[in-house]
């Protein structure tokens, strides 16, 4: 799988910088360089299926409660998101649905990194030449 972000050197984060042809891939390709981020799993088991909700007052805000929801479930639930079914935005009103394969996490040494949070640090959501392009950083 080929990935669309390029892992910025920094001290005490990991940040990548994302771009994509539509603002759903965007967050897909988000949603990927966390996964990498977290896991060094090969091949995943699906065991179930979730679906996410949420409601923001602009697309970064929603960027990061997205991505911070993911890294909740597996921090607090040890649920690992392992694939976006399906991801709707609607960007008038900055609303994301989407459904997710998970599976438990019974072995915690598949995990490469704790993700304390994401940060909105330099965080911007950009349309430019039809590309969106969006500057991501995990605090760990």
């Amino acid at each position: 799988m080929s990935s669309n972000y390029k892992i910025l050197s920094h001290t005490a984060d990991i940040a990548a910088e994302i771009e994509a042809d539509s603002l759903e891939e965007l967050f897909r390709e988000a949603f990927n360089f966390w996964l990498n981020s977290v896991a060094e799993i090969e091949t995943f088991d699906f065991e179930d299926e979730i679906e996410i909700n949420l409601k923001a007052d602009s697309l970064e805000q929603l960027l990061v409660d997205f991505l911070n929801e993911v890294n909740f479930l597996l921090i607090v639930k040890n649920i690992l998101c392992v694939e976006i079914k399906n991801l709707k935005i609607d960007t008038e009103k900055k609303l994301l649905h989407t459904s997710l394969n998970v599976q438990n996490l019974k072995d915690i040494s598949l995990l490469k990194e704790e993700i304390k949070s994401v940060t909105y640090h330099q965080m911007e959501i950009r349309n430019k030449k039809d590309k969106y392009q969006v500057k991501v950083v995990f605090d760990i």
